[in-house]
């Protein structure tokens, strides 16, 4: 007996001793922005197999230039700080040469990973055997406008990834992916020893712990150690006292979070309160002190998280300080007590921290809204939105990607998730998700699995199987369906009933389950809006027929609670009072809301647009959009114009079909009608009838922007006539067929287009492209072509109305946002809208009644400072191609939005010498909302 227990102590010693160890001796050298580093790395191989390679970490490089994956991912996200940045405001890690001692071994990087390294053995280390090497390298601290980890503004350094760390072995292969600001560090465990030796104004703070501070008239010295630790976080500030050290039962919280309206022993409450509640929940956190900073808050936020000023603050006196001290806390509080790959799986964690979140609210604050006290004030409690509890904003959020067909499977590794899913959709999903799998298991086994999955995984690293077959063995039902099926698909859930019978004693109906997914579903017997009887219904993976005993129901409905977020909700209750139109009764709301699926909602909304003729157009605009996407769509807006008094507005209609089936590349389908009057010159309506029918392709990857559209439109113009100006076909009708296919980003934008339009007058055919090109040097290269031609045109009589413009497209079409789109000459004639020809200049001749070719020009000089220059040929019947071209500067402001053009020389000549210069200057002015929201959201979608 005495045997075997001295054979498990030793084997358990070894085990405890077989561990990576790292001793790290680092200068900072602040005038230069570098730390000078000598590391020693004792490797230990725990694995089965001998190691002819070791893997390095080393996601400082990840700024060495706009080449690396990070960069590429700032790209995709339309971050173009770095992209801009210069040389001396990015990072690096340069290793000695020297450093290779006695070559032990060789260095190199992983193609196209430059913040990979692996170190080539000269003797390949066996099973169970450790290795001991030495490297001396620099590394150059980026600015912290990337990530918001690198140097501030007042010259303080928060260093996250600042030096090598070996790469775990995981399953006979190394383990590791590049930095791409994610906050998903995948590192082996591994002992700290950290000496710092920093300038005398500086000092250090880490959440390894502080052995040795040593205060030194030339500088100042730390030593910092940990064991069992996956990264080592360092700050090195010229003042530390904003740090703050919370000593609650079983841990001390090191925190820089500040209220200074909550009161020193309030925040002790609080954070007392909170690491009770998550030692309750989940077990003692693993070691003894939790450092928690304000930037690492700030990676992961409470998003629409009330930031109004404390003297209006709708909130419970510290809530906004208890909620972020819960949100980092039960984040970190999770990360080091659940070790698994945060990239392949990143729910297992999000979902865990989220769904303690939504308890400990519950817990605390089960009635507070969002809106706070603000809930209850007159104008805004009317507001479906701000009676919202806390808890049911999650899955408001969450919707908001199903809704726009951008929902992905729970799943799915954290790069290739769009960023909206990446930081709020999947997280919220997962953790509503395991909400509604506690409500559907009726017990605590739940929450007694996730306890037991931290406790046991505190140490080693592990994955979602783990924590399935610990839930099976707690569960009193099956849960085959939570990782099969809502887990592993990006199908939406909707359900519906139908069929409704009923007698005295019962009620009979059937669900129908859209989705085909084999998840229960809880079906509620209701009087009024009192639950009599909640039951769940398992195995539904298409229509099931329901019995029921009724009781004194008058209403039945399925999903009632909302506990899972659907699709369509408004089709979950059915009234047993036998009038179905009582079923949503219709409703009128001002602005724009959160559904109500118990009611059928129409908006009212203020509306205002602008036109030289018009004037302000005032008008209320009817329409049954909320703040969630929704297939149909309609939007009633008429209005009055202030100058031509007249009722002017437009009306719309439209579907959109999404396509549930990634592996097709039919996205979605789209259909509508519109319809619209407003002036086109002074005392002159136009009146526009349009259909259209659209497939949308995109491919599998979400996060490519990559999309190609097929449209066909049929329009219908029908114009008042101008006595001075007098045409033979006011009215008229184009059919329209166009293949668009477009891949912008921000280093290179290609987009092409293929179309036809066929009238009664004219048939024609026209081509575009356009290509962007930003290069290392942060110079950009533009160029647009434009190529269109008459298949036939007997237009004559209507003059160049219907013809290619070489400036200023007439837009017969009503396309374009002019505001004097009949204008010749003053500040609105000066409106440009780069398309057909898109010059600059107005040059002759300025119509193309055969066909037309234009190459249209840009690149950088400085910043906005573009020069631009335009080329091509123009031809009309009975006259010779004429070649055109012009040049200028181009202040490039916003692109697209917000643009000047000044001519300076062309087919006119030395335009900047002649008369009334300022009149041919060309200016684009987009007033529109709804595009510059597009120019912000693109990076999250």
């Amino acid at each position: 007996m005495i045997k075997r227990l001295t054979l498990i102590m030793l084997l358990f010693t070894g085990a405890l001793q077989a561990q990576h160890k790292t001793e790290i001796i680092a200068f900072l050298e602040s005038d230069q922005d570098v730390l000078r580093i000598k590391q020693k790395l004792e490797i230990y191989n725990n694995s089965d197999t001998s190691w002819d390679h070791i893997v390095l970490l080393d996601w400082a490089n990840a700024f060495s230039s706009n080449q690396t994956p990070l960069a590429t991912r700032f790209a995709e996200d339309f971050k173009n700080k770095f992209q801009f940045s210069i040389e001396t405001e990015r990072g690096n890690t340069i290793i000695a040469t020297d450093s290779i001692e006695q070559k032990k071994y060789r260095i190199e990087r992983v193609a196209n990973q430059q913040d990979i390294v692996k170190l080539f053995l000269k003797e390949k280390l066996a099973p169970n055997q450790s290795v001991v090497l030495d490297i001396k390298y620099t590394v150059k601290i980026p600015v912290d406008d990337f990530t918001g980890y690198g140097k501030n503004s007042n010259e303080d350094y928060s260093l996250k990834y600042w030096y090598l760390h070996p790469a775990p072995f995981i399953d006979g292969k190394w383990d590791y992916y590049s930095h791409k600001d994610l906050d998903d560090f995948h590192g082996a465990q591994t002992d700290f020893s950290v000496s710092l030796h920093l300038p005398v104004e500086y000092r250090a703070i880490s959440d390894l712990t502080k052995i040795i501070e040593a205060n030194q008239p030339d500088r100042n010295s730390y030593l910092f150690e940990g064991n069992k630790r996956f990264e080592a976080v360092l700050y090195i500030l010229k003042n530390t006292d904003n740090f703050t050290t919370y000593s609650v039962p079983g841990i001390n919280v090191v925190t820089d979070i500040k209220d200074d309206n909550v009161p020193l022993e309030v925040k002790v409450i609080f954070n007392d309160r909170i690491a009770s509640f998550l030692q309750d929940r989940l077990g003692k956190y693993p070691h003894e002190d939790i450092f928690i900073s304000e930037r690492y808050y700030r990676e992961n936020p409470i998003y629409g998280l009330s930031s109004l000023p404390s003297f209006i603050n709708p909130f419970p006196a510290g809530f906004t300080y208890e909620i972020k001290m819960l949100k980092a806390l039960s984040r970190k509080w999770i990360e080091n007590g659940i070790h698994v790959n945060p990239r392949e799986e990143a729910w297992i964690q999000q979902s865990m921290m989220i769904y303690l979140m939504m308890q400990y609210q519950k817990l605390y604050y089960p009635d507070l809204k969002i809106g706070g006290k603000l809930s209850d004030i007159w104008g805004i409690r009317g507001f479906n939105a701000s009676q919202l509890k806390f808890n049911e904003s999650y899955p408001l959020l969450y919707l908001n990607s199903a809704r726009m067909n951008l929902d992905e499977a729970v799943n799915t590794p954290a790069d290739q998730l769009i960023k909206y899913n990446q930081q709020i959709g999947i997280p919220y999903k997962a953790a509503i998700g395991l909400n509604f799998l506690n409500d559907y298991l009726e017990d605590d086994s739940l929450e007694k699995s996730i306890r037991e999955f931290y406790l046991e995984n505190q140490i080693n690293l592990t994955n979602s199987n783990t924590f399935r077959a610990i839930l099976d063995q707690n569960a009193t039902k099956n849960v085959d369906w939570f990782f099969e099926e809502y887990i592993t698909t990006h199908k939406r859930l909707d359900w519906k009933i139908n069929r409704v019978n009923k007698t005295a004693d019962s009620v009979f109906f059937r669900i129908k389950n859209k989705s085909k997914l084999n998840i229960p579903v809880p079906v509620y017997l209701m009087n009024n809006d009192s639950v009599i009887t909640k039951k769940w219904i398992e195995g539904i993976k298409g229509d099931s027929l329901i019995s029921l005993s009724r009781k004194r129901a008058n209403r039945i409905a399925v999903n009632h609670e909302e506990l899972i977020p659907e699709f369509n909700p408004r089709d979950n209750h059915k009234t047993l009072k036998g009038f179905p139109s009582l079923d949503r009764p219709i409703e009128f709301r001002l602005f724009k809301d959160i559904e109500d699926p118990e009611r059928a909602q129409i908006f009212l909304m203020p509306d205002v647009e602008f036109n030289i003729y018009d004037g302000l157009t005032l008008g209320t605009r009817f329409y049954n959009g909320n703040l969630l996407p929704k297939p149909f769509r309609y939007s009633i807006k008429p209005g009055y114009g202030t100058n031509s008094n007249k009722l002017v507005g437009s009306i719309s209609l439209g579907y959109a079909h999404p396509i549930q089936d990634r592996d097709e590349r039919l996205y979605e389908v789209r259909y509508g009608a519109s319809a619209n009057t407003f002036s086109y010159a002074d005392d002159l309506l136009y009146r526009r009838a349009s259909g259209w029918l659209q497939f949308s392709y995109r491919p599998k990857d979400l996060r490519s922007n990559k999309n190609q559209s097929l449209t066909f439109r049929n329009i219908y113009v029908d114009r008042d006539r101008d006595p001075s100006t007098p045409v033979d076909e006011p009215d008229y009708n184009v059919f329209a067929i166009n293949y668009s296919h477009s891949d912008n980003n921000l280093k290179r934008v290609f987009n092409y287009s293929i179309g036809t339009e066929v009238s009664s007058q004219f048939s024609k055919a026209t081509y575009r492209l356009r290509w962007r090109k930003l290069f290392k040097n942060n110079r950009q290269l533009d160029f647009r072509v434009f190529a269109g031609a008459f298949l036939r045109n007997d237009s004559q009589s209507s003059g160049d109305f219907f013809s290619f413009a070489l400036d200023r497209p007439t837009d017969y079409l009503f396309d374009y946002n002019y505001y004097g789109r009949s204008e010749d000459t003053g500040l609105f004639s000066q409106q440009l809208i780069v398309a057909e020809g898109g010059f600059k200049s107005q040059l002759e001749p300025a119509f193309a009644n055969q066909w037309i070719t234009t190459v249209n020009g840009s690149y950088s000089l400085w910043n906005y400072i573009h020069v631009y220059g335009d080329v091509g040929f123009v031809k009309n019947k009975n006259r010779d191609a004429k070649f055109v071209y012009d040049s200028g500067i181009r202040l490039n402001l916003l692109q697209d939005f917000f643009e000047f053009y000044f001519p300076i020389y062309s087919n006119n000549g030395w335009e900047v010498g002649q008369n009334n210069y300022d009149e041919k200057i060309r200016f684009i002015v987009t007033l529109d909302i709804n595009t510059f929201v597009k120019l912000f959201s693109r990076r999250w979608y």
